[in-house]
């Protein structure tokens, strides 16, 4: 048991203890952006991680427990922030955290090549009453760029203790975690040489509020209610806010300027005399890295060098996948499914039906869906961690501004492949509700690992990798064209792109693998006993003649305009829980995944295009509405239901006239 304060201000509440006793002490990862402290936590806590949403919001906080000699440590890794504001929900979130769970220690991971700009949030970390020890973070990278750091001297101007470290490689990381849980914090902590009229305000404040912490009253001076109501009772927070108001006024109109830049101003003035204190830079050769770099943000070789790794990508997941595919649907057909059935034999129809398609479903869920989502993960992890995500969305710059969105937007389209559910969560970081509007239904257009194993699984295995690859091209006509209506006719207001270009390094394999479980750990753990029971549901259904009934009923439509059997159509309505299912009911339903000997070359074209087009899974339902509102989920799921029928029908039309 562990008690820690959780009020800067002497009040009835200033102390309490865990009630989770099953920890001993707490630490938080806490950083900008792409420093590298996921890359801790994941090597710290291995794959036995808990991802939750952050109470209240769509925020999601990664937890996991580790053992440091005797002790149960908490490790919790927060989103990656520039500041300790309000302006986005994972900064509201941060310091939310920070201030009401408060940990025992801040592990806070700074960019070795970028630690001017680091140093802002370090700086507002400092003003907090929780222990902070430093990760100097990407060592090697700022060697590579002649960037030489004082660590000592920054130590000891910090007044906390700073460890160099190399997060893809582990190096530091046991110096940092064992400084993290031992008394290594020092008492004598920075303060920021703030402007005289700050200063002095602080000083009018001390007078009257003298057992609140000076970080408190600052944050009053900048009218930050929610940090001072977390820190303070009721009564001292609304007296101490309605004292700064009044201070606040007073300096805004002796700076002429938001009293939010004037303390901006000095917090950066402060980081540039500290970079300039313990920072020495150096001349260097240009080195391979160097090169590579210029190649892949070149305007020509780049674009060119961009086509050919998502040309690349899709050819590994479709070959590896294809074989992974192949070599389980045969262990599944020859050890479990053709041994059911004769095990299975004299029970009754409905048992029998349910355990039957049980048994295909778990067959379709381990040979359709997870070489292929595996595999898929696996890269874009790769793209991501050698900082190659980054370079995509400069060179796409361009062309994003064509559909009303900047270059940004690029990483939220791209990770789109991935999952469309954090891929809208990430649209938070564009600018406008416009910008974010755009995205999102583009997002919900773009093909996801689920829709990917349905294009790869059926057509490319089935009728051909350059038939598969037809459907991202026809994907990326459809996103375009409404990109660029969306772009020209929905009024709001437009922004410029400014976004830091990640450095190039070598991804680590453990860390790849680790991230690649954590993003298919959600199928294995939510859609697979979705699946199992919907396939039992299915057989059960099949058997009493329910979807004998239904695909009576939807037959004429099915076949007559989209030229699927009413199977097909039966499986069309699973894909709206996880568009993966749909194949895998598909599969269910035909009772075998060889489609080749149940569907026409033409009927698989026909049925993966409208899948990958018509309304998102639920999932992504469900993230629309808290992001956009019912209104606009209602207008996007209508939206692209009558474009994959619309979609759907021409394919069909055109193919039996040509063929």
């Amino acid at each position: 048991m562990v008690a820690i304060r959780t009020s800067f201000c002497n009040n009835d509440t200033d102390n309490h203890t865990i009630a989770n006793s099953r920890h001993d002490t707490t630490i938080a990862f806490v950083g900008n952006p792409s420093v590298g402290k996921s890359a801790f936590f994941s090597r710290l806590t291995g794959v036995g991680v808990d991802i939750s949403n952050y109470p209240g919001t769509t925020v999601e906080l990664k937890h996991g427990s580790v053992k440091i000699g005797t002790k149960t440590v908490d490790v919790v890794d927060l989103p990656g922030i520039y500041s300790l504001g309000a302006a986005t929900d994972d900064e509201k979130v941060s310091k939310r955290y920070l201030l009401k769970e408060k940990p025992d220690t801040i592990i806070n991971v700074l960019d070795a090549t970028r630690l001017e700009r680091n140093l802002y949030l370090t700086l507002q970390l400092l003003e907090l009453n929780i222990p902070v020890v430093v990760a100097m973070n990407q060592m090697d990278a700022a060697e590579e760029m002649g960037i030489s750091i004082d660590i000592p001297n920054l130590s000891n101007i910090l007044g906390v203790p700073v460890i160099p470290t190399v997060a893809t490689k582990g190096i530091g990381l046991d110096d940092v975690v064992h400084a993290a849980i031992g008394e290594n914090a020092k008492v004598s902590r920075i303060k920021v040489h703030y402007d005289g009229h700050i200063r002095s305000a602080l000083d009018r404040l001390d007078g009257t509020f003298s057992d609140i912490d000076r970080g408190v009253k600052m944050r009053a001076l900048l009218n930050d209610e929610d940090f001072v109501m977390m820190c303070c009772s009721k009564d001292d927070a609304i007296q101490l806010l309605e004292v700064s108001s009044s201070i606040t006024k007073d300096i805004e109109q002796a700076h002429g300027m938001s009293i939010y830049d004037t303390i901006a101003r000095d917090i950066y003035g402060e980081a540039g005399h500290i970079v300039d204190s313990v920072v020495k830079r150096t001349e260097r050769r240009k080195t391979l890295k160097d090169r590579i770099d210029n190649i892949l943000t070149s305007q020509y070789m780049g674009i060119a060098t961009l086509v050919a790794a998502l040309l690349l990508t899709f050819a590994i997941v479709f070959y590896i996948g294809g074989i992974l595919e192949g070599g389980i649907v045969d262990l599944f057909e020859m050890y479990l499914i053709q041994p059911a059935r004769l095990i299975t034999a004299g029970m009754h129809p409905v048992l029998q039906n349910a355990l039957i398609y049980a048994l295909l479903g778990i067959e379709a869920g381990f040979a359709i869906a997870i070489p292929y989502i595996a595999v898929f993960y696996i890269i874009l992890s790769l793209f991501e961690d050698s900082g190659y995500l980054t370079r995509a969305a400069f060179l796409l710059d361009t062309l994003t501004h064509k559909v009303g969105l900047h270059g940004r937007a690029i990483i939220p389209l791209i990770l789109g492949y991935g999952c469309n559910v954090p891929a809208i969560m990430s649209t938070r970081a564009l600018s406008t509700i416009r910008e974010r509007r755009i995205a999102s239904i583009l997002i919900a257009l773009t093909p996801c690992s689920a829709r990917t194993v349905i294009i790869l699984g059926l057509v490319g295995t089935f009728v051909g990798y350059w038939a598969a690859i037809s459907i991202y091209i026809l994907e990326l006509a459809i996103i375009f064209s409404t990109g660029w209506i969306l772009g020209k006719g929905l009024p709001g207001e437009r922004t410029g792109f400014i976004m830091e270009m990640a450095p190039l390094r070598k991804p680590d394999p453990k860390a790849t693998l680790q991230k690649t479980w954590l993003r298919i750990r959600e199928f294995v753990y939510v859609a697979f006993p979705l699946l199992v029971i919907g396939s039992a549901v299915l057989g059960a259904a099949d058997a009493v003649g329910i979807l004998d009934a239904f695909e009576s009923a939807i037959g004429p439509v099915s076949m007559g305009l989209l030229g699927l059997p009413a199977f097909a159509a039966t499986a069309l309505v699973f894909g709206v829980l996880r568009k993966e299912m749909a194949l895998e009911v598909l599969a269910v339903l035909a009772g075998t995944a060889n489609f080749a000997l149940v569907l026409t070359p033409l009927q698989m074209y026909v049925f993966a295009v409208i899948t990958t087009i018509y309304v998102p899974c639920v999932a992504t339902i469900a993230i629309l509405k808290h992001e956009l509102g019912w209104k606009d989920t209602a207008w996007i799921s209508i939206f692209t239901m009558v474009l994959a029928l619309v979609v759907g029908m021409l394919i069909n039309s055109l193919a039996s006239i040509l063929i």
